[in-house]
């Protein structure tokens, strides 16, 4: 989740917007949501070892393989993402 938040607040906010974090569990999964006002969804970037910054969707990845993904939204977009049990 923290990394998810972090990404809608650096990337998908603009100074006022807030973001919204949705989480729901099952016996099998849980699946966080956050939402925010841009549409722009996120792109893995090239890796790098120089970088500081821009590895949140390859960490994404390695925690929830093929379990994430953007949800177009009336007012920006949902990321989310799903973890099993």
């Amino acid at each position: 989740m923290s990394e998810l938040v972090t990404n809608a607040v650096r990337y998908g906010t603009e100074p006022g917007d807030s973001v919204r974090i949705t989480i729901d569990v099952t016996a099998r999964r849980t699946r966080v949501e956050v939402h925010d006002a841009v549409r722009r969804y996120p792109r893995p970037r090239p890796e790098s070892r120089t970088r500081e910054r821009g590895r949140g969707l390859v960490v994404l990845n390695a925690l929830c393989p093929g379990a994430w993904g953007v949800t177009d939204r009336p007012f920006g977009k949902a990321v989310w993402a799903e973890v099993t049990a």
